[in-house]
């Protein structure tokens, strides 16, 4: 019940928080004077106890008293009459402190709940109000967050974007057009999220440059093996066994047996282990396979040396690190109709 009473609460809270100002907000007298004065008291309470205060311990508001009344209370119930006095006083002091650290957040925050639950349902201050929550809250920290990353720095100018949205509303002469706008959001934020990438990649090279060294010498080394064919994108192959059938073009689908390992010799998948043939579209698979697969006539084994920017390059794939060259024995049994 807690869970969700705090979960509903959660964004009228926030929204109540935006709408303070500075000044002190007194604590409305307790009235009971008949049933709905209680019941709707009883529920205040109710509501503050199953989720109000635990959201503002989450969120900073209130310092927690929690553990300290908890404390004491243990102590309390297994002491004397003369220490259950001064463990009595001493909590009494310690809640005071945090109170006196509490009250003046407190005190806003009571302020913008006052205010906030003075609104009209319906009323439009209430529809902006909560639109602005959700854009200083949620959207503006996400689209920041998606510009600039982990650069504390750097922030989406709030004045701009509450320019761009008022200039809309009031249907005014634009500085940037919407179509124009909708291009260059998503322009910046593409351009973000590449440079992201990069600069997590160029951090992975580094952590792995011996791995890469040792893969770039072993394909060198390879290339000098008779037999070996070495193609101009990196892709280096062998025939084991050749073939007379007609070979694959990019939309076909091929039926293949293959065995894949690490240049050290690691298996990390192997069709021919498991006994049974896999079956895929040519362009369904790492760019060495592809570009293998459509030289291969029907009937051919081949030994690829793939080096990692034609396999899974920086991605993490459990056996098979980032940067990783593989080989494979690749038989290619039919093109599938």
């Amino acid at each position: 019940m807690k869970k969700t009473i705090l979960g509903t609460f959660s964004a009228v809270i926030v929204m109540a928080v935006m709408m303070v100002s500075c000044g002190g907000a007194s604590t409305p007298k307790t009235s009971l004077k008949n049933s709905v004065d209680s019941v709707s008291y009883a529920y205040g309470v109710s509501m503050t106890e199953q989720g109000l205060v635990q959201f503002l311990e989450q969120s900073g508001v209130l310092q927690s008293t929690s553990n300290i009344e908890y404390d004491y209370q243990m102590r309390i119930a297994s002491a004397d009459s003369t220490q259950k006095e001064a463990l009595e006083k001493e909590m009494k002091a310690k809640l005071d402190s945090i109170n006196k650290i509490n009250a003046p957040r407190l005190s806003q925050f009571i302020k913008g709940l006052t205010e906030g639950m003075s609104l009209e349902e319906k009323s439009a201050y209430a529809n902006g109000l909560s639109i602005g929550v959700q854009f200083s809250q949620q959207m503006l920290p996400q689209f920041t967050s998606m510009l600039f990353g982990s650069d504390s720095t750097k922030t989406v100018n709030k004045d701009q974007v509450l320019a761009g949205i008022v200039s809309t509303l009031k249907n005014q002469e634009l500085a940037i057009s919407k179509m124009e706008a909708n291009g260059m959001v998503q322009n910046a934020v593409e351009k973000a999220q590449a440079e992201q990438q990069l600069r997590q990649e160029e951090d992975l090279r580094a952590q792995y440059a011996d791995s890469i060294a040792a893969g770039d010498a072993y394909m060198a080394e390879n290339a000098k093996r008779e037999g070996v064919v070495t193609l101009p994108s990196g892709l280096q192959y062998e025939i084991l066994r050749a073939g007379n059938g007609p070979m694959p073009a990019e939309t076909d689908r091929v039926k293949v047996h293959y065995h894949g390992t690490l240049i050290n010799g690691t298996v990390f998948d192997s069709s021919v282990d498991r006994g049974e043939p896999a079956t895929f579209g040519v362009n369904q698979v790492i760019p060495g396979w592809t570009e293998a697969l459509k030289l291969m006539p029907v009937g051919s084994k081949w030994r690829l040396y793939i080096p990692y920017d034609l396999a899974y390059g920086s991605a993490d794939r459990g056996a098979i690190k980032p940067f990783s060259n593989l080989i494979f024995d690749v038989e290619l049994i039919s093109i599938e109709k």
